[in-house]
């Protein structure tokens, strides 16, 4: 059951429910189009460590206090004829918001995710991650993603894309944004789509926000300032990313915040620095639910996410700088150009 249980106060439950509460990233339409799971059911967190288990559903949401989620359409399968496996998940979204139109909203702005709340909805806004299904036609596939209604797009994942380098390339081979990718960054800072740096080489990084028109941001990642990490960002990008408007969405994997058997205390760690380097209007959630890698210690799944309330509030924060860190960092961000 995943130990280090925390009891939530009453004055941190409230805080938590007053706040509109946007997760930025993570996998459950991958999750659910190569699957049985009912999104609609409640299933039971894993008793050891499992990769297939669902860390999302909506009783468990709804306990957690969840209004917005970036759902991701993951781009990185090896084997994937006609892109039929990626395009799936856009149909997932689809489906999950047309047989469940009382509960769940798809959203492509911040309207779209404030009236969603408002009527006690779900809003699932879309992202995508890695480029791979559409390197081989740039200007077509980003506008297909824009009419679709995706809000934004990271060009890497855990391998190089004909955009750029991942940060699990080798420094020494690391090429940075490659003419491929500027194509890319133009077209979707024309279609109004941002761009998310996780997964991003350190050239890359510099490259994206060099060439980007638009602030970019990174949807899921920590600190190296707390863990070093390739999926972490040192201070110079977070302030970077800061001076830019955008935000950093702290990852909840155990692995990229202090190892195993770290516990959610670390998350906070990692919201604490990032709010020190680049300011309380810089930080913001980017969970990772559903992304196949194990979770802290005290955090079991969606239903938790009251706990890091209730250990934030042990360490003193208060509205206004706990408000934008659980959603308001991410409606001010989206809602700039």
């Amino acid at each position: 059951m995943r130990g280090y249980p925390v009891e939530v106060s009453a004055e941190a439950a409230a805080a938590h429910a007053a706040a509109t509460v946007i997760d930025l990233h993570n996998d459950v339409l991958t999750k659910l189009t190569h699957s049985r799971y009912d999104f609609t059911r409640a299933h039971a967190p894993a008793t050891f460590y499992n990769p297939l288990r669902l860390d999302l559903d909506l009783p468990r949401i709804k306990r957690g206090g969840i209004d917005a989620l970036g759902c991701l359409l993951f781009a990185g399968f090896r084997f994937d004829p006609g892109r039929r496996r990626f395009w799936r998940q856009l149909d997932c979204a689809r489906r999950l918001a047309a047989e469940h139109p009382d509960a769940i909203a798809l959203a492509r702005d911040v309207a779209d995710i404030r009236a969603a709340r408002a009527a006690g909805r779900l809003a699932l806004f879309l992202g995508v991650e890695g480029s791979y299904a559409i390197d081989d036609d740039v200007e077509s596939g980003v506008a297909r993603l824009a009419e679709a209604g995706v809000c934004f797009l990271g060009p890497l994942w855990e391998r190089d894309s004909r955009a750029g380098t991942s940060c699990r390339t080798a420094s020494a081979r690391d090429t940075g944004l490659t003419d491929h990718g500027r194509v890319l960054v133009r077209a979707c800072n024309d279609a109004g789509i941002r761009l998310d740096v996780a997964h991003a080489s350190q050239k890359t990084f510099w490259d994206l926000l060099d060439h980007s028109r638009s602030p970019p941001f990174s949807s899921h990642s920590g600190a190296a300032g707390v863990h070093p990490h390739p999926r972490n960002l040192g201070d110079d990008q977070i302030r970077a990313l800061a001076e830019r408007g955008g935000v950093v969405g702290i990852i909840f994997v155990a692995a990229y915040l202090g190892g195993t058997f770290c516990t959610l205390e670390r998350i906070a760690d990692h919201i604490e620095h990032v709010a020190r380097i680049g300011g309380e209007d810089c930080v913001a959630l980017g969970s990772d639910f559903d992304g196949f890698l194990p979770l802290p210690r005290g955090l079991r799944d969606a239903a938790d996410l009251p706990r890091l309330t209730e250990v934030l509030w042990r360490r003193g924060w208060r509205a206004p700088a706990l408000g934008k860190l659980l959603g308001e960092n991410v409606l001010r961000y989206l809602g700039t150009r």
